[in-house]
């Protein structure tokens, strides 16, 4: 027996050392799975007006070469977007006529390519303002125009409204929980915020906790669902409201950062993941919130005041290099996904009715501002781009995103119907894309033909 089991120990060692050879011989054979696409995460879009008669557009622009890589037609005055999915973005189209229906344009893509656009009705004059959404087959959006005004719940796979839900008088912005489960609306008109649950869109009491709203303008929801945070702005006084959304029945308003430190014409702000702070851009300042804490902390000690740019320092042909300053406005942010500073758009408007925009650089390491330079100017186009136009048009002239490698920053302008390229490796303005060639039939007032005008830019998908 023990001969047998050593004669069966000698083969296999010959087996093994049969194949310790140079020659390979493969067991199994790979088969690694399919990855997405990466240059998904290497684009910015850029929604675009067309005028009151004809539909706007999507431009997709290509990080990694500075390209336009893709086109498509969304539909009539669009306004706002949002990123659903990897491969999906919801562009919210306002009818100012009331002859064509309102609508929401659900796009599809295939890498950087939008490669179909579907169209989701909304109902006639409810002028749809904004959508939101952190769910794969659910969005809502802001109806204002609705009687009652209304969040509208739109599925996105069968592509219809579901059911409206009564909010206050003009709604404006919104927001929804990263858990999917609870939603928030800012009423700026009746000083008040509604809450939901998603799931049975039940209400949400609020506890004012001896505090109260104020023409409520923007709401964003932390990382964690616990907080949401609103910004109030009324009569150039602006604050910030923090919501305490971990209670099982109702929400209750815990801190109030008062006017002294937010920039009193603040209108906007964008929430920072990765720092887990807040960016809140008004006037000629820039306020930075640490919120990773159950009470904000401002950083800095209070708000930043952004430099103007000489007009010295801009190029000759620049409409801007030749007149004086004004009043600085500073209006849109983009936080790089690296985490190592920030991008503050601002613009004044010249005695010749120039646009003089400029972008300001934050090392967000040391808070502090890096550099800033010129963009080129452009002529101002006031007939649409002028955010003094009721809501909810053109809500800023400039609108900013950071590209998914950190490598661009962009800022679009809506008066030079353009998206401005900025190389963050040196943190300087390279060149511009136009914004599709517009259609726009020869109507009072004088239209800017080509191109069309950027009123919109997300990063991604």
């Amino acid at each position: 027996m023990k001969r047998f089991l050593w004669l069966g120990f000698v083969l296999f060692l010959y087996v093994i050392c049969s194949g310790c050879g140079d020659t390979f011989r493969p067991i199994i054979i790979p088969n690694p799975p399919t990855f997405p696409d990466p240059r998904a995460a290497h684009t910015v879009v850029s929604i675009n007006d067309n005028g009151t008669v004809v539909p706007g557009s999507a431009m997709v622009i290509d990080v990694s070469g500075d390209t336009d890589m893709s086109v498509a037609s969304v539909g009539l005055a669009p306004v706002h977007a949002v990123q659903q999915t990897a491969n999906q973005v919801l562009v919210v189209n306002h009818s100012v006529t009331g002859a064509v229906a309102d609508s929401i344009t659900k796009l599809s893509f295939n890498g950087t390519t939008i490669s179909g656009a579907t169209t989701v009705s909304l109902p006639p004059n409810s002028a749809p303002s904004f959508v939101a959404t952190t769910e794969s087959s659910q969005a809502y959006v802001l109806l204002p125009g609705y009687v009652p005004p209304s969040v509208g719940v739109v599925n996105t796979s069968t592509n219809n409204l579901v059911h409206t839900i009564p909010v206050g008088n003009t709604p404006v912005a919104m927001a929804e929980t990263p858990n999917s489960q609870k939603l928030y609306v800012a009423n700026r008109d009746d000083n008040t915020v509604s809450g939901f649950n998603t799931i049975d869109r039940s209400q949400r009491p609020l506890d004012l906790n001896g505090f109260s709203f104020s023409a409520p303008l923007w709401v964003i929801a932390r990382s964690d669902s616990q907080r949401v945070y609103v910004l109030n702005g009324n009569s150039g006084n602006a604050f910030l409201s923090a919501i305490d959304t971990t209670a099982t029945v109702g929400d209750k308003v815990v801190d109030i950062i008062d006017s002294g430190v937010i920039p009193p014409l603040a209108a906007y702000m964008l929430y920072d993941g990765h720092l887990n702070r807040l960016y809140i851009p008004g006037g000629n300042q820039l306020t930075m919130l640490d919120v990773s804490q159950s009470t904000p902390q401002v950083l800095t000690g209070g708000p930043i005041t952004i430099p103007t740019v000489a007009p010295s320092s801009r190029g000759a042909a620049d409409p801007c290099s030749s007149t004086a300053t004004a009043t600085l406005n500073t209006v849109a942010v983009a936080a790089l996904p690296d985490g190592s500073r920030a991008y503050v758009g601002s613009y004044y408007e010249d005695l010749s009715d120039n646009i003089c925009p400029q972008v300001t650089v934050i090392d967000v390491a040391s808070n502090t501002i890096k550099s800033y330079f010129a963009v080129p100017g452009v002529p101002a186009y006031d007939a649409l781009c002028s955010p003094t136009i009721p809501l909810p048009r053109v809500r800023f002239r400039l609108t900013m995103a950071a590209g998914g490698d950190s490598t661009r920053a962009y800022l679009a302008s809506c008066d030079g119907g353009r998206v401005n390229i900025i190389d963050t490796s040196s943190d300087t303005y390279v060149l511009n894309l136009p914004a599709p060639i517009g259609s726009r039939p020869p109507i009072p007032p004088a239209p800017q033909n080509p191109p069309q005008n950027p009123v919109f830019l997300i990063a991604g998908p």
